[in-house]
């Protein structure tokens, strides 16, 4: 009869995670962390290339239009019919 009078007692918590566990989640977050560097870097690295290759192709491009005219191996004066 003392059970019917009594407050309920509040169920006990939950056991925490394990160590074994807090290990796991702990290297998941490292893993991810090198991942996202890893891509990071990786979209840089593609950046940078592209930014490269822009700058050699244009490099070959002759900027002063009086270089072109100087030249007569190719174009209209290599065809005297045309």
């Amino acid at each position: 009869m003392g059970g019917i009078f009594s407050a309920p007692k509040a169920p006990s918590p939950p056991p925490g995670p394990s160590q074994a566990e807090l290990d796991a989640v702990k290297r998941r977050e490292q893993m991810a962390d090198e991942q996202k560097a890893r891509e990071s870097r990786e979209i840089s690295a593609r950046k940078r290339a592209r930014k490269t290759n822009t700058g050699l192709m244009t490099a070959f491009i002759s900027r002063n239009p009086e270089d072109d005219q100087q030249q007569e191996t190719l174009g209209p004066s290599r065809n005297p019919r045309g």
